[in-house]
């Protein structure tokens, strides 16, 4: 099962993680993370070059997070404000964004880049906000750095002890701890549904 994940993951390649880069980048729910934490595992597994990976990657994000800032910038706040529910942005938390961005514009970017829900909308919000593109790139860039290699790092090092940490006894026990809790999720899920 495992080496027919990896067999599709491989296939993707470069393209597929750069796709997958510029839309986690541009704000849409997709699990770029986990797209470069397993290109640093093949990187281990000697299907991609991890220094071509990370130049894919980068390129991807920065082309992601300009697009969203230039979508920001000249589509604007109604745009948003109507339509940002898509995206689970409420007016209310597009306000809270906007005053953050306000006190702190190297804080909002580089570190609400990594909170969930905030990372999606601070390029649109910085669009909005009127700073220059070549300071939210500046900021952007910095995130994108600490992001990629923190996944490629993380990615990279499971690679290289994949076997290791796969036949070990407490991996099955991952596998059972990991049903009961989307059991449990499911399960509540539901009750809150009734």
């Amino acid at each position: 099962m495992a080496d027919k994940i990896l067999e599709i993951l491989s296939s993707l390649g470069l393209p597929g993680l750069f796709v997958g880069v510029y839309l986690e980048a541009l704000g849409i729910p997709f699990p770029g993370s986990v797209l470069v934490a397993l290109a640093g595992f093949l990187s281990k597994q000697g299907k991609i070059n991890i220094v071509l990976a990370w130049l894919v990657s980068m390129l991807g994000y920065i082309l992601g997070s300009a697009s969203a800032f230039l979508i920001g910038q000249h589509v604007g706040e109604p745009f948003i404000k109507r339509w940002g529910r898509y995206l689970q942005l409420t007016p209310q938390r597009f306000d809270r964004a906007q005053q953050w961005l306000k006190k702190s514009a190297p804080g909002f970017i580089i570190g609400g880049r990594f909170i969930p829900t905030v990372g999606n909308v601070t390029p649109y919000v910085a669009g909005i906000s009127g700073i220059s593109l070549v300071q939210f790139l500046l900021y952007d860039i910095i995130h994108a750095l600490l992001w990629l290699t923190t996944f490629l790092g993380a990615g990279a090092l499971l690679g290289k002890n994949w076997l290791r940490l796969v036949d070990g006894p407490w991996f099955k026990w991952l596998w059972v701890a990991g049903g009961l809790f989307l059991l449990i999720y499911i399960f509540r899920h539901i009750n809150v549904h009734r």
